[in-house]
């Protein structure tokens, strides 16, 4: 299905939520890790109690909506029960740090899939714009970022468990990664030169909130090159904030467009903050407790919920889907991309 220009708002939401949550929400807490490095464990605490709330939103979407959880029933009562035994197997193998690396990996390009994702939202609720674009200057930039940094941050990575494992299978290769950033560079730069070209093109109707949104990204991607561990933790947190606000968005606008009483949704959609914020307090605790109790249970569990997280929200966000575009004011022709 594609999509015909929605004009009546450009916003996800409005202006100040979009600016507040979706583009900027990152920047307390990277002002945070500048400016009070004395309580950087403090800052980390919030950092991760906020990740491990914003993949439980994922959880409430797919066992708390029974429209969705019936689309893959077997895999969504099956894949918890798999990722449990391959988390606790490489855990008693002594190798638990390779499935951690790897998930460290997958977040960093699930986190960049998400960005793409809001992108083509703003692209499709302006009318205008070409997905392979979109998706080229988001990517190529991470892409150059990914290969840049390999070498000279060795060090540093060396200081981290996870780190060293990626060195252990990658250390050798540096180098190379370093030759091949060049290329990523210049591929970079074709890509915002094309980009550019193109939102210049569309100036009549051109999207100030999805540029906006864009900048953010690549203002997000420079903090990397100030310092690898900081631009990591605030990557990490731009992605479960935007996640957490987007949910709410998404959630009150489809269920009170469709009002149906014997939903559980359609009900917290009365009381939606009220609801969301109890359950972000609940699991934030959770997560603390976990912490400071009984770190084996708790990291076993988030890097294996992690991976559940990865697949389930490409299984259930796809902007060329009415049901989930419709929600956001995204309508669609008869005609296919």
């Amino acid at each position: 299905m594609s999509t015909i220009a929605q004009p009546k708002n450009i916003w996800i939401k409005d202006p100040t939520f979009d600016l507040g949550y979706l583009s900027f929400g990152w920047i307390p807490i990277y002002l945070a890790f500048i400016l009070f490095e004395n309580y950087f464990a403090t800052i980390l605490i919030i950092v991760a109690a906020t990740s491990f709330v914003h993949r439980h939103y994922t959880f409430a979407l797919v066992y708390g909506q029974r429209e969705e959880f019936d689309k893959r029933k077997w895999a969504y009562i099956l894949l918890p029960v798999a990722f449990l035994i391959i988390a606790v197997t490489f855990y008693k193998l002594n190798i638990f740090s390779i499935l951690l690396a790897a998930s460290i990996i997958w977040l960093m390009f699930h986190t960049i899939a998400q960005k793409y994702g809001l992108t083509r939202i703003y692209s499709r609720k302006a009318g205008y714009g070409i997905a392979w674009l979109d998706k080229g200057i988001i990517y190529s930039w991470f892409a150059y970022l990914f290969f840049a940094l390999g070498e000279r941050n060795q060090g540093l990575m060396s200081e981290y468990h996870e780190g060293r494992t990626l060195i252990k299978y990658l250390g050798e290769y540096l180098p190379i990664f370093t030759l091949i950033s060049y290329v990523a560079l210049a591929v970079a730069i074709a890509f915002t030169v094309a980009y550019i070209y193109v939102e210049l093109k569309n100036w009549d109707k051109i999207s100030l909130p999805k540029n906006i949104f864009v900048f953010s990204i690549l203002l997000l991607y420079a903090i990397f090159f100030q310092n690898l561990v900081i631009g990591f933790l605030v990557f990490g947190f731009s992605h479960a904030i935007e996640y957490i606000a987007f949910v709410n968005v998404f959630v009150n606008s489809k269920y009170k467009k469709r009002p149906d009483s014997r939903s559980f949704f359609s009900r917290i959609t009365k009381k939606q903050w009220l609801y969301a914020g109890i359950f972000t307090v609940v699991l934030a605790g959770i997560s603390v407790a976990g912490n400071n109790y009984n770190q084996y249970i708790l990291g076993l569990y988030i890097t294996g919920s992690s991976f559940l997280h990865f697949i389930y929200d490409g299984w259930i966000w796809k902007v060329s889907k009415p049901e989930v575009g419709k929600p956001l004011d995204i309508k669609y022709s008869p005609t296919s991309n």
